[in-house]
């Protein structure tokens, strides 16, 4: 732990977890045990009806829709 009280997790750990950069920790305490449990943003579910979208639901999108 650095003096900021930040703790390393070592890159191949790191992506066995799917750890991103800004992921959350919840700290759970079992005596002298800390767990850090990351807290995962479930993800949304839209109604598959493409007719019902927005132009604005695609402007965003080109970068991961075409590769750009």
């Amino acid at each position: 732990m650095d003096k900021g009280g930040r703790i390393l997790i070592r890159a191949d750990e790191r992506k066995i977890l799917g750890l991103k950069v800004g992921t959350e920790f919840e700290i759970v305490r079992k005596g002298d045990v800390l767990i850090l449990k990351p807290t995962f943003v479930d993800p949304l579910q839209v109604d598959g009806s493409h007719r019902k979208w927005s132009k604005e639901a695609f402007l965003d999108a080109r970068e991961a829709t075409f590769g750009d």
